[in-house]
């Protein structure tokens, strides 16, 4: 038996990393990825699992990406941003 569309949980069928979030998206932290030591420098900058992000901006050419997060801004490199998977809120 093949299962329906309905029966997947919604945030995993939207889901996306960090690096693909457009600018003015708010997004919800679904996953952390890479290990402790990438969970522990996010988390330090306050990017952590359910937490809400807005991304203010994103430099041209694979550059940094502008994201506030808790009332705070932040500058987040693109490969760091791969290892966060979320999904784009309404």
């Amino acid at each position: 038996m093949t299962r329906s569309a309905h029966s997947r949980p919604r945030a995993h069928a939207a889901a996306v990393c960090l690096d693909h979030a457009q600018p003015s998206q708010r997004v919800r932290v679904l996953e952390v990825t890479g290990g402790r030591d990438i969970s522990r420098l996010l988390a330090q900058l306050h990017i952590r699992v359910g937490a809400v992000l807005s991304v203010e901006r994103t430099a041209p050419l694979g550059g940094p990406l502008l994201v506030e997060c808790e009332g705070g801004t932040v500058i987040i490199g693109r490969r760091l941003a791969e290892h966060v998977r979320v999904e784009v809120l309404a």
